[in-house]
């Protein structure tokens, strides 16, 4: 937990060394936004902590998926706005039919740093929840069972991300932006058996083009 506060931390310092460098250059900015984001999720891999018939211990292994994020909120002014966050998050593992998709619900707090240029850097990030979602395809066990359906736990979340914008008018901007998010350790019940399954916590870093609308 103590990684969490200090990673937002840092991200509120670094916000403030930005609001002191660009106050100033660029008129107020008030209003709501709506923006999207599309990208690949490359998630790190997480730990196997239980699963029917199997030795907990080893690693589940991912393939890079996709994340795709929407979001809203209001500008208080040309540097900083407040704002929630959802979308989806999909990646399926390497050695098993095993889909894991993560929906986030955050809340973001974004610094902007506004310039003489069309081209604006930005900083954010925020805590939530996240419905992580496993999908299984008849995956074997070795009594020889097969475990097939879906489950899904809400666990708590947090992301930090970063990005530029290109301003094409006062109300469209596109850009790029590299987000990272972390969710708790889920658990997941199994029907017709005594065990559960339980993977390690979500780390998942992902690289997406942006859109934002400003109202």
């Amino acid at each position: 937990m103590n990684v969490h506060f200090r990673t937002l931390t840092v991200v509120t310092v670094l916000g403030g060394l930005a609001l002191s460098r660009s106050a100033g250059i660029a008129g107020e900015e008030r209003g709501f936004y709506a923006g999207a984001d599309l990208g690949g999720a490359i998630a790190e891999s997480t730990s196997l902590r239980e699963f029917p018939d199997a030795t907990p211990g080893g690693d589940v292994k991912f393939h890079p998926g996709a994340r795709l994020s929407l979001n809203g909120g209001y500008r208080f002014n040309n540097w900083f706005s407040l704002g929630a966050e959802t979308g989806v998050i999909v990646n399926e593992a390497k050695a098993a039919d095993i889909t894991l998709s993560q929906t986030p619900f955050l809340a973001n707090v974004e610094f902007r740093m506004p310039n003489k240029s069309p081209i604006e850097p930005y900083i954010g990030g925020g805590p939530g929840v996240s419905v992580s979602v496993i999908a299984l395809d008849d995956d074997g066990l070795n009594s020889g069972s097969n475990v097939d359906g879906s489950a899904g736990d809400a666990v708590f979340a947090w992301q930090a991300y970063a990005g530029v914008r290109y301003k094409i008018n006062e109300t469209m901007s596109v850009g790029v932006v590299y987000k990272y998010f972390e969710a708790d350790a889920p658990t997941w019940d199994v029907g017709g058996t005594s065990q559960d399954i339980r993977f390690g916590r979500a780390h998942v870093h992902s690289f997406s083009a942006s859109f934002l609308w400003n109202f």
